[in-house]
């Protein structure tokens, strides 16, 4: 009996510490609402904790995506007298690293010339992805975020598809058992009996959780990061479901789609694990483990090297100020007839309602539209007489208090 206790409590806590890990990975990604009530989303909402600058270097290195303009416009926003001498100084005493080193304008421009070299950490499907025909079909990586994305808009889908899926088992279960009826994707990652390997499928989001983070044996001081880079090669439908998270957790209710999606990535492992024989698996592991070991050096070396990009980020957008301001001191005062109005109306500062705003002033220049701060509608959302289109009459980062609908 003791010994099932301890195992007990092993096993509790060995959750606990995958649970913190996945939720600190979920939370980086921002929410991105739908067409018909969009918002302007900052992408990095959920790494405000953080600079720019290790943003930027986090993101190269998790996922090769870029932050900072990249070297070749600022070259040319440069040669073009976007950004001047005086931008340029002014950047570099606004950059405390760029002090810190004592970087010089001459350094700065010289570094234009050169294209900023950041690894990029590789995931299990990475380093598993050896077949020296690789490059004659789609990789890995590719053929696993198509097909999970065609999973999630089937799963997503509202009223596009006449025969709706059947969501009871969630996103996880839903894409387990739609995996083992789709006799495409082996072909287009070259394993044509892929079918036939399926049976190591971890059952259960947790399973897949635990299955990679405990076979992988990377420290667990690396575990959110790693789940991280893996979120960010799907980062449309995370978005999507941080946004479901977003939803519930106004209701104060929790959603799991997110940590599904995140599940559904990592079970992407064990499938493709079972491609290789023992020898080419143990390489993948020690691989990986000897790559993501060195992460933080890694990331350091990231951030040091994009000083460079973020003073000329800085000048850039200095640079643009300076214009703006020259510009509206040196304004004149229009002396032209204005037209009569004969049509004003007052919408909410809201970037959904300026698409109408444009559309009705390009219609007569006798229709004026003016922003209004405040908000308009009720705590309510409206669903129409025989319809399930929901509608919140209210601004979206609020949850509808009450629901509304017509009555025969």
């Amino acid at each position: 009996m003791p010994i099932s206790i301890t195992t007990d409590i092993a096993d509790d806590l060995l959750q606990q510490r995958i649970d913190a890990a996945c939720d600190q990975a979920c939370h980086a990604i921002a929410p991105a609402w739908p067409l018909d009530r969009a918002i302007a989303v900052n992408p990095h909402w959920g790494r405000i904790g953080r600079s720019v600058r290790q943003v930027a270097a986090r993101m190269s290195v998790l996922s090769n995506i870029n932050v900072f303009s990249s070297r070749e416009y600022l070259a040319q926003a440069w040669d073009e007298g976007r950004i001047s001498s005086i931008d340029l100084t002014c950047a570099l005493s606004m950059v405390p690293a760029a002090l810190t080193r004592a970087l010089t304008e001459q350094q700065c421009i010289d570094a234009l010339r050169t294209p900023v070299e950041i690894s990029c950490l590789p995931l299990l499907i990475d380093v598993l992805d050896d077949d020296p025909l690789r490059h004659a079909r789609l990789s890995w990586r590719q053929a696993i975020t198509h097909q999970v994305s065609q999973t999630c808009a089937s799963y997503f889908d509202e009223r596009q598809a006449d025969w709706q899926p059947e969501r009871e088992q969630g996103l996880y279960g839903f894409w387990r058992d739609t995996l083992t009826h789709d006799h495409g994707i082996g072909l287009l990652m070259g394993v044509p009996d892929l079918g036939k390997r399926l049976s190591t499928l971890p059952a259960t989001r947790q399973d897949a959780e635990r299955w990679v983070l405990q076979r992988l044996g990377l420290p667990e001081a690396v575990w959110a990061d790693y789940l991280e880079s893996v979120l960010l090669t799907v980062n449309g439908w995370a978005s999507w479901c941080a946004y479901l998270s977003w939803q519930a957790g106004q209701e104060g209710k929790k959603d799991s789609h997110l940590r599904d999606l995140l599940a559904i990535r990592l079970a992407w492992g064990a499938i493709v694990l079972e491609c290789k024989n023992a020898a080419s698996a143990q390489q993948a592991f020690t691989s990986l483990k000897q790559e993501w070991s060195q992460s933080s050096d890694v990331l350091k070396r990231a951030e040091e090297s994009l000083v460079v990009d973020e003073v000329w980020q800085v000048a850039l957008e200095v640079g643009y100020q300076r214009q703006l301001a020259r510009q509206l001191c040196c304004a004149e005062a229009d002396t032209t007839t204005a037209p009569v109005i004969k049509v004003q109306a007052a919408f909410c500062i809201d970037v959904r309602s300026e698409p109408m705003r444009r559309a009705l002033e390009a219609v007569s220049p006798s229709i004026q539209t003016i922003g209004f701060a405040g908000f308009f509608g009720l705590p309510v959302a409206y669903t129409p007489f025989a319809t399930e289109a929901r509608r919140p009459q209210l601004p979206g980062l609020l949850a509808p208090a009450l629901e509304v609908s017509d009555q025969i």
